[in-house]
C-alpha cells in the first residue's frame, strides 16, 4: 500500500468515525401504565355478598398490542414508535378493574382467576377501542364492554358498552396517556354506578 493510499484510507476511517459520533441518538422505548383517574364512587351500604372474579379482559388484534395506537386523518390505525404500554392493554385493564372494585368495596371479595376461589359472580370484559384520535386538537377514545354474571343460575345481571372521549390537554405522549387514564376513570365510574343498582 502506498503512502497516499494509506493516508486516504486513514482519512476515510477518521471521517466514518466522526460521522458515527455525530449521528442522532437512537430513541429509547418508553412504557406507560393505564390507571383510572378522577373521582370513583364507593358502594353505599354493605358490599354485595360473595366473591367476584374478574376474568381476563378480551382485546383482539391490534387493539391489544402493547404499542400505543393513533388514528390519523384518513382513519387508519397506526402504532407509535418507541411508545408502549407496560403490559397488554387488556391485562392492564383487568388489574385496574380489580383494584377499583376493591377500593369501591363493591363485593366482599374481588379476585383474579389465578386465586382459584369459589366465585359467586364473574365480571367479564372486552376492550374495543383504546386510541389517540388525531382529529382536531386530539383526544383519547376508549370503548369497553363490561358484564356481570351470577354463577349460580348463570344469570346476566349487567351487560353494557361503556365509552369515553377525552380531549388531550397538552402535547407529548404523557398528555395522551393522561387522557386515556381519565377516560378509563369515566368508564369505571359509570360501571360502578350501574353495579350500585344491583
Amino acid at each position: 500500500m502506498t503512502i497516499i493510499t494509506r493516508r486516504s484510507f486513514g482519512l476515510g476511517v477518521a471521517t466514518a468515525t466522526l460521522t458515527a459520533c455525530s449521528a442522532a441518538p437512537v430513541p429509547t422505548d418508553t412504557y406507560y401504565r393505564l390507571v383510572p383517574t378522577g373521582s370513583l364512587p364507593t358502594r353505599n351500604g354493605a358490599p354485595i355478598k360473595g366473591t367476584a372474579e374478574v376474568a381476563p379482559i378480551r382485546g383482539d388484534g391490534v387493539v391489544n398490542a402493547r404499542a400505543l395506537l393513533f388514528r390519523g386523518a384518513a382513519g387508519q390505525l397506526q402504532q407509535y414508535s418507541y411508545q408502549f404500554w407496560a403490559d397488554t392493554p387488556a391485562s392492564l385493564l383487568q388489574r385496574s378493574l380489580i383494584d377499583t372494585l376493591r377500593a369501591a368495596k363493591m363485593f366482599d371479595t374481588v379476585a383474579a382467576p389465578e386465586m382459584r376461589l369459589d366465585r359467586d359472580y364473574e365480571i367479564m370484559g372486552t376492550l374495543r377501542k383504546l386510541e389517540h384520535d388525531l382529529q382536531g386538537s386530539g383526544h383519547a377514545v376508549i370503548e369497553v364492554e363490561l358484564g356481570v354474571r351470577k354463577v349460580i343460575g348463570n344469570n346476566v345481571l349487567l351487560l353494557k358498552v361503556y365509552a369515553a372521549d377525552v380531549a388531550v390537554a397538552g402535547s407529548g405522549m404523557p398528555a395522551v396517556v393522561s387522557a386515556c387514564s381519565a377516560g378509563l376513570g369515566q368508564i369505571f365510574s359509570q360501571f360502578l354506578a350501574d353495579l350500585g343498582q344491583i
